[in-house]
C-alpha cells in the first residue's frame, strides 16, 4: 500500500477504459497504455476517457461505502461490522481507505481529461461545443468526489474549519505532499466546477452521465451545508421547474424503473452480477431506525402494519427471493436487464433539500408554507398522510425524518443530515444514537494509506495514527 495516498502515478491512471464512439458504457475493454500527450489526441479517445470516469464511479460508490454509512447513523446493523454499528472506526480501516482512495482515483481521472480539454491541443472529431462538454462532465464528477469526500473525512459542517480535505484542481503527474484545504477552500472549488457545468454541461444525459441539472441539484446540496439557505433553494426550484427529472408517480415505479427511472438525476451504470449491490449491503433496517420513522407503534413487526408504506414497500411487500431491501430488486444481470445499483441524486431528495432551506429561511417559529407543501408532494406521492406541523422547529424535524423514510437504503444521506441538524442545535444526536458520545466521531479518520509518503497530512481530532 505504499505511496497509496491518491498519487496515482501517469501510466496507471492512463490506462483509460474505452467504449465505442455512440457513448455506450455497455461493452467497456481497457486500452493499452498511452502516453499524455497521445491519450486525448482524437474525440474517439477523449470518450473513452469519459467513459473511463463513468466507469470509475462504479468501483466508487459501490463497496460497502453506503451500507456502512448507514450503519453509522443506526438504519442499519452490520453484524461483521462493529466498528460502524458503534461508530468506533480505526483509521486502519480498510472500508475507510477504500472510500478515501476510490474518490481520489475518481478526481485523478477527472483532472486528467480536465487538464487536457482545457489546453490549446487539438482534437481531431471533436466540435467545440462537445469539448466542453466533456470537461463540464468531467468537472461534475470532480465537484461530487470532493464534497463526498468532504461530508466523509472533513467537518463539512463547519465552514471555518481547517478540517477540510485536500482539493485537486488538477492531476498528478509525481508524488506530491499536499496539505488539507480549509472547509471554505473546498467548498470554493466545488462551487466553481459546478458553476462552470450548469452553464456548459449537456441539457439532458442518460441517468448514469452528467447533465446541468445534475450539476445545479449538487450546488443546491453544497448551499445547504454551508448556510446560504436562499441560494440552495433558488437552486433547488431551478431543478424541480426544469421538468427534465419529474417524480416518478408510484414511489415502487423508481426502483423497478432502475436508474432509468425518471427521477433519477445520477446514478452509476450497473451491468455485471458482481457489480449488484450485495446483499448485505440491502439489509433490514436495525430496531433503532425502525423507531426512528415508524408514523406510529407498529402492531405487527412481521406484516409492517402501521409503519410507513416505503418502510413496507422495502421490506415487507415484493422483495425479490434471495434478496432483503425491494429497493434493489434485481437478483442478476441478464441479456438487456440491468442490475442493482445505487441512486447517487433524485428528484425527491431535491424537493427536500428546497423544504429545507426554505424552512430554515423563515422568521421565529413560523412553519414556510412553501416548504411544507414541497415536503407533502413527497409523503402524498408515497401515499402517506400529510403533515401540518405547528412550529419550524417541528417542521425541520419532519423534513429529517422525511429524508430518512425516502431515501434510507440509497447513499447514506440521513447520516450527513444527522450531522448537521446536530451541529445547529435542532436535535441531540447521542439521543438518537448512545454510542456517540463525542463530536469527533462525526468525522471518519483519515485512513493510514494516506499518510504513506505524505507527511503534511494531519488526522482528524480524536484520532491517532
Amino acid at each position: 500500500m505504499k505511496k497509496y495516498n491518491f498519487i496515482f502515478l501517469l501510466g496507471f491512471m492512463l490506462s483509460i477504459l474505452s467504449c465505442d464512439i455512440m457513448g455506450s458504457l455497455d461493452d467497456i475493454e481497457p486500452l493499452n497504455k498511452l502516453e499524455e500527450e497521445q491519450a486525448f489526441t482524437d474525440n474517439i479517445k477523449v470518450e473513452a476517457a469519459l467513459n473511463g470516469v463513468y466507469a470509475t464511479w462504479r468501483k466508487a460508490s459501490g463497496g460497502y461505502l453506503p451500507g456502512n454509512i448507514m450503519a453509522l447513523s443506526g438504519n442499519y446493523s452490520r453484524n461483521y461490522n462493529t466498528a460502524f454499528n458503534e461508530n468506533n472506526i480505526d483509521y486502519s480501516n480498510s472500508d475507510i481507505r477504500d472510500a478515501y482512495l476510490g474518490y481520489y482515483e475518481l478526481v485523478q481521472r477527472a483532472n486528467f481529461l480536465i487538464d487536457a480539454l482545457k489546453s490549446d491541443q487539438p482534437i481531431t472529431g471533436m466540435t467545440d461545443l462537445r469539448r466542453v462538454e466533456v470537461e463540464a462532465e468531467a468537472r461534475i464528477t470532480r465537484a461530487m468526489s470532493h464534497l463526498f469526500l468532504l461530508e466523509i473525512f472533513g467537518q463539512f459542517y463547519d465552514i471555518n474549519s481547517t478540517y477540510g480535505v485536500v482539493l485537486k484542481m488538477t492531476a498528478s503527474r509525481e508524488l506530491e505532499n499536499p496539505k488539507r484545504n480549509t472547509v471554505q477552500e473546498v467548498y470554493d472549488g466545488i462551487l466553481e466546477d459546478l458553476d462552470f457545468a450548469i452553464v456548459n454541461a449537456p441539457d439532458f444525459a442518460p441517468h448514469y452521465k452528467m447533465s446541468k441539472s445534475v450539476a445545479q441539484a449538487f450546488k443546491a446540496k453544497t448551499l445547504l451545508y454551508m448556510g446560504l439557505y436562499d441560494q440552495a433553494a433558488e437552486n433547488a426550484l431551478a431543478v424541480i421547474n426544469g421538468f427534465n427529472y419529474p417524480l416518478e408517480a408510484n414511489y415502487s415505479d423508481i426502483f423497478t424503473n432502475g436508474y432509468n427511472s425518471q427521477e433519477v438525476l445520477f446514478a452509476p451504470l450497473s451491468i455485471a452480477y458482481t457489480e449488484s449491490v450485495p446483499v448485505n449491503i440491502s439489509n433490514y433496517f436495525s430496531p433503532l431506525a425502525i423507531e426512528q420513522v415508524a408514523d406510529q407503534e407498529a402492531e405487527d413487526d412481521v406484516s409492517g402494519t402501521m409503519y410507513d408504506k416505503r418502510y413496507t414497500f422495502a421490506h415487507i411487500d415484493g422483495v425479490p427471493q434471495g434478496l432483503r431491501n425491494a429497493k434493489y430488486p434485481y437478483n442478476s444481470s441478464t441479456e438487456g436487464q440491468q442490475s442493482n445499483t445505487h441512486f447517487i441524486m433524485r428528484t425527491a431528495e431535491v424537493y427536500l433539500i428546497f423544504a429545507e432551506a426554505k424552512a430554515r429561511l423563515a422568521a421565529g417559529t413560523t412553519v414556510d408554507s412553501e416548504a411544507l407543501d414541497m415536503l407533502n408532494e413527497i409523503r402524498t406521492r408515497a401515499n402517506v398522510p400529510t403533515k401540518s406541523p405547528m412550529t419550524k422547529k417541528a417542521l425541520l424535524e419532519d423534513i429529517r425524518i422525511e429524508k430518512n423514510l425516502e431515501l434510507f437504503g440509497e447513499f447514506g444521506q440521513p447520516w450527513f443530515d444527522m450531522i448537521r441538524y446536530h451541529m445547529l442545535g435542532d436535535i441531540d444526536i447521542s439521543l438518537i444514537k448512545s454510542s456517540i458520545v463525542s463530536i469527533d466521531q462525526l468525522t471518519m479518520p483519515i485512513p493510514k494509506a494516506a499518510f504513506a509518503g505524505n507527511n503534511a497530512l494531519i488526522q482528524n481530532p480524536g484520532y491517532s495514527n
